[in-house]
């Protein structure tokens, strides 16, 4: 499995314990690749084994990527691309794309790259609003990349209270009638915290949780959804 950090705040690159090439000015990253046409199949230059999964960690850099994409042809598909002619497809069963937080061109670059989303989500209403303008943003792309698979939600930090449980209902109703979309609920624990500190998952992390059974459900989701 092959995780591309294309998060300019680097949160995937920090919690897969390599903050230290986050700020790295001798390393290549995404932000010297995506711009230049010519250098398409250097994927392999940009990534890093983790003792879980390959990285493609994020950069500083990628602060000032989407200006630098700003003028470029094909821009939105510049991931796309890089993926393809570098044979990512034979390499790797899986590619994970971690996304800004904001709707931009790096989204956009992952999205028609990936066909398919997996949104992470905190059970808070501020998530409603979020999520109906990832859905325009999934139309605008659909209407000329085509089709975007929504595979799942992923409710993360859910605690007990009657927000997040009324929040959990509304992911239902939204989500689930969806063909092939599951919603998955992940309740806070502290030892998902932990597991992030050490650079880890939960499965290499040296203490049990009880959202291992969920994490699993997820995974066993994607490698079930039917791919083209």
């Amino acid at each position: 499995m092959l995780v591309i950090d294309l998060d300019p705040q680097g949160h995937a690159t920090e919690g897969l314990g390599f903050e230290d090439l986050y700020d790295d000015p001798d390393r290549d990253s995404l932000f010297d690749v995506l711009p230049d046409i010519d250098r398409m199949d250097d994927l392999e230059q940009l990534v890093v084994e983790h003792q879980e999964v390959d990285v493609v960690p994020s950069h500083e850099r990628m602060i000032n990527a989407e200006d630098e994409l700003a003028n470029v042809m094909k821009r939105e598909e510049r991931l796309n691309m890089l993926l393809d002619e570098s044979g990512a497809n034979q390499r790797w069963d899986f590619v994970l794309v971690d996304c800004p937080p904001n709707l931009g061109v790096l989204t956009d670059n992952a999205i028609v790259a990936t066909g398919n989303v997996l949104i992470p989500a905190q059970a808070k209403s501020t998530s409603i609003r979020a999520i109906e303008l990832l859905f325009k943003q999934l139309r605008s792309i659909e209407s000329a990349f085509g089709a975007v698979d929504e595979v799942a939600l992923v409710a993360n930090e859910v605690g007990v209270d009657g927000e997040a449980e009324e929040m959990m209902e509304w992911f239902k109703d939204v989500f689930e009638d969806r063909e092939n979309c599951e919603v998955f609920e992940i309740r806070k624990r502290v030892a998902l915290q932990r597991a992030w500190n050490a650079g880890v998952s939960i499965f290499e992390h040296d203490e049990d949780s009880d959202m291992e059974s969920v994490y699993l459900e997820v995974a066993e989701h994607l490698e079930d959804y039917p791919h083209d």
